[in-house]
């Protein structure tokens, strides 16, 4: 067993058992984020046609449940399950402004940032297999709609005060800006495709994870 996971694994108890106890939402939080890391370091998509099936699928996905589904279950099912459930599924922010004496919150899913977090991995991908700086890539451009996207969701959320499917956002905020740089290095096709090479980014010291 690597030492790492010695070390780290009273950790994970305790913070599992805190948040079981206390219901805090700060380590709510922390144990969204170490699913979240989990997923995105496991899971790799490999080209941007198995990416865009997936988000484009997920974009219709989250319309249905949001806008669509209170029409056949006489609720809204999908704010239902993210309110109802106490669980770490969602990442969980204090509203600056409080209306009442209990602390409010906006949420994001997991889904809203794993989803879209493939993408951005494989966009490291690409970036790292046509060496690429970071900053003026595939991965920047994807992360600059990425943020645009969940920025917009979040004015509309706290402007009209009613749920927003974030996917409508994310989707066009992340495969739209990689498209069009895939489009404009003539590495549209390619992209599509897939990288042939799966060899995972070298880290530090020059030794490929495995």
């Amino acid at each position: 067993m690597p030492l790492l996971a010695i070390y780290m694994t009273p950790v994970c108890i305790a913070a599992v058992v805190g948040w079981l106890v206390t219901k805090s939402w700060l380590l709510n939080n922390l144990l969204a984020f170490s699913l979240i890391i989990f997923f995105l370091t496991s899971v790799r998509l490999s080209s941007l046609k198995v990416a865009s099936s997936l988000l484009i699928l997920a974009f219709f996905y989250d319309i249905f449940w949001v806008f669509i589904s209170s029409s056949i279950f006489g609720k809204n099912v999908m704010v239902v399950v993210a309110t109802g459930l106490n669980v770490p599924i969602k990442i969980l922010v204090p509203l600056i402004y409080q209306t009442g004496v209990t602390t409010q919150f906006t949420l994001i899913g997991l889904g809203d940032i794993v989803l879209p977090g493939l993408l951005l991995c494989f966009s490291l991908r690409m970036d790292d297999a046509k060496g690429i700086p970071m900053r003026g890539g595939y991965f920047a451009a994807t992360m600059v709609g990425y943020i645009v996207g969940l920025t917009i969701c979040e004015i509309v959320v706290g402007t009209l005060h009613v749920a927003q499917p974030a996917m409508i956002y994310l989707v066009p905020g992340t495969l739209i800006p990689f498209a069009l740089v895939a489009r404009r290095r003539g590495e549209l096709e390619m992209a599509w495709e897939g990288l042939k090479s799966h060899q995972r980014i070298h880290d530090d010291d020059e030794a490929a994870y495995p």
